[in-house]
């Protein structure tokens, strides 16, 4: 027989009748093992599945009988630790409420395995009264709520049920959260541009994988670092960049390492010539704006940086007029004849396409680029370039609609260009995530097959399809996407095209 701790079991005898008689009240009710599982007849749409483990056979049947009651939990009960133990190597559980006082094995050092082997089941340790220490030792080992036995069977069984849908939704929430971030972290890693972030401290806190490859410098090596870390592989010296103005404004910096920064809302952008990534000289284009909290305080910020060094150098001076020209009132005498003046004055097409790609490539200045492709549009109605160019400006400006169309013009006129699919999958995928609606995500995959179809390495595709599929719930589709774009770069095989 086997001895029992008086202590622990010091009320046993009146604790048990009154659960006993509970359990029989239930029985009256006409609760029973086959019914309570049934959530289709309770109208529950998720179930919460526990384990429990006792060494008191009418205790487990009885709690097992009441939890089950709602419709809402499912139970299995065991009597040892072992046996759950043994469990568990095959099944997961929601939830794990354990009794600490048991042959073999105690809850404790249950407890303390599963969390060695990395089980992070939400625990529940149910004790009986006069075990204060007991409880401490559970919290510090990782246990999650504790329930002392005695009084009111119902009140204590409330009171147990209540803890265990409490430890199932804190779960979710953690783990939608991690999810979250993770997700965050894939997207951030697969922007096309070079990519970092820094808390208000002035600490990275991410750097994504076209950042390594434009500095030399790898995540982990710069993760956690501050103290303008991220400025080395730039400037070769610690000194405040774009990020840093979003935090600290600083106009003595501003004015001595940007020779040209733009305001748009929040947002800064600015160009240098003075980089030196991986020691070779740079035009640099970079855009920085504030991360937030969902209170709406600034927690940190991101900086996206382009290296334009060729394309500086592909453009030649003449190409390239000061200002551009004021659009036409509607009754000029020239309006019936698009861009005569410009052929008279030796303007081509061509000039103006460059000044156009200037404007929002290097300054930013969308809608002024606007204008500068309406006057190639005017000379040569088909300049593919034009067209894109035009999309993504109205892009960048949330001008959606009209974007895809531009992106359609030049799909109608040349079908094979990966970038048009490129542009016109991220514009449907930013005007559905705008206007919630479904179909546009569906239209915006179809694009991304289109560019995968001509450029099956092109990582960023695949992960833009991978966000839409996250947009319509296809978790695991997207999941697939996000995992290749990853294994594409892991093997150096990333051949997006971007200009």
């Amino acid at each position: 027989m086997r001895r029992r701790n008086v202590e622990s079991r010091s009320q046993p005898i009146k604790e048990y009748e009154l659960i006993y008689k509970y359990g029989n009240n239930l029985h009256q009710e006409g609760i029973s093992h086959g019914t309570i599982r049934d959530k289709h007849t309770t109208g529950w749409s998720v179930m919460i599945s526990v384990l429990f483990v006792d060494d008191e056979p009418a205790l487990l049947e009885i709690t097992r009988l009441y939890l089950e009651k709602s419709g809402s939990i499912t139970v299995e009960t065991c009597r040892s630790a072992l046996e759950a133990l043994g469990i568990l190597k095959n099944r997961q559980f929601d939830v794990i409420v354990s009794d600490y006082e048991m042959p073999l094995m105690d809850g404790i050092m249950f407890l303390k395995i599963l969390r060695a082997e990395g089980n992070d089941t939400p625990f529940l340790i149910f004790t009986g009264k006069g075990r204060e220490h007991v409880v401490i030792e559970a919290l510090n080992n990782g246990a999650d709520y504790y329930l002392q036995k005695g009084g009111d069977p119902k009140a204590q069984f409330t009171e147990l049920s209540h803890m265990i849908e409490q430890a199932f939704q804190r779960r979710n929430v953690e783990q939608n959260l991690q999810a979250s971030e993770k997700l965050l972290v894939e997207i951030i890693n697969f922007l096309p541009d070079a990519t970092f972030a820094i808390d208000t401290s002035g600490t990275v806190i991410s750097w994504n994988k076209a950042m390594e490859e434009m500095t030399g410098v790898q995540a982990e090596a710069i993760m956690g670092k501050g103290n303008h870390e991220y400025a080395l592989p730039f400037y070769g010296a610690r000194r405040p960049i774009l990020i840093d103005l979003i935090i600290k404004p600083d106009e003595e910096a501003r004015r001595k390492f940007y020779s040209i920064i733009k305001h748009e809302g929040d947002m800064l952008i600015a160009e240098t010539e003075k980089a030196r990534p991986g020691g070779k000289p740079s035009v640099l284009w970079a855009k920085a704006t504030p991360l937030y909290n969902p209170k709406g305080e600034i927690v940190g910020a991101i900086e996206s940086i382009r290296d334009i060094t060729e394309f500086r150098k592909s453009q030649k001076p003449d190409m390239i007029p000061v200002e551009v020209a004021p659009e036409k009132a509607v009754n000029t005498p020239d309006s019936a004849s698009p861009g005569i003046f410009d052929r008279m004055f030796g303007k081509t097409a061509n000039s103006w396409y460059h000044k156009g790609v200037d404007l929002y490539y290097k300054h930013g200045k969308f809608q002024e680029s606007l204008q500068a492709f309406d006057r190639v549009l005017e000379i040569e109605p088909d300049h593919v370039g034009a067209w894109n160019g035009r999309g993504i400006c109205l892009k960048e400006l949330g001008r959606y609609e009209e974007a895809i169309q531009c992106f359609n013009k030049v799909i109608a006129i040349n079908p094979g260009d990966e970038e048009v699919y490129y542009n016109r999958g991220e514009a449907l995928e930013k005007l559905g995530k705008n206007n919630g609606d479904l179909k546009l995500f569906e239209e915006a995959i179809k694009s991304f097959d289109a560019v995968l179809n001509l450029n099956p390495y092109h990582v960023y595709a695949w992960n833009y399809r991978g966000v839409c599929l996250k947009e319509l719930g296809r978790y695991e589709e997207a999941k697939r996407c996000f995992d290749h774009a990853q294994l594409l770069i892991r093997r150096g095989q990333n051949k997006s095209e971007r200009r």
